[in-house]
């Protein structure tokens, strides 16, 4: 009860997670759910008890491509959008796992593609990502 009043005062939420077969993490799903249900009202007319809504940023990473993680992040997007506030979104897919990809015998990956793109493209997804918490709240 004491983050969900906490959140409910912040100036606005960022909230991350690492995907894991196809769905945000278990403990922020937890929070989502307890996050969200506060607000239903079961009422068509007004589906929301939250009067004060505040933006909110959703940043995800995965093994996979980015664009895989697309339509998980849209659904938690409109739903973030309708019970908590403006919701914008960053998903960094296709990163590096471990540092060394032969010793757990990972033939599937490219190991080098993998650290090539962490010290190539990696750097630039961080600085989008603290470019959205920096400007989430400005008007």
């Amino acid at each position: 009860y004491e983050v969900l009043e906490k959140i409910r005062q912040a100036d606005g939420l960022i909230l991350g997670s690492p995907v894991y077969l196809g769905d945000i993490s278990a403990g922020l799903r937890a929070l989502y759910e307890r996050l969200i249900f506060q607000s239903i009202t079961y009422q068509t007319e007004v589906r929301s008890y939250n009067e004060r809504r505040i933006p909110v940023v959703l940043i995800v990473t995965s093994n996979v491509p980015a664009e895989y993680d697309a339509e998980l992040l849209n659904r938690y997007k409109g739903t973030l959008e309708a019970f908590v506030g403006p919701t914008q979104t960053l998903a960094s897919g296709n990163t590096l796992q471990v540092s060394n990809y032969e010793r757990y015998n990972w033939t599937m990956f490219n190991a080098e593609e993998k650290k090539a793109r962490r010290e190539n493209v990696f750097p630039d997804e961080r600085q989008a990502a603290f470019r959205l918490g920096a400007n989430m709240t400005k008007e």
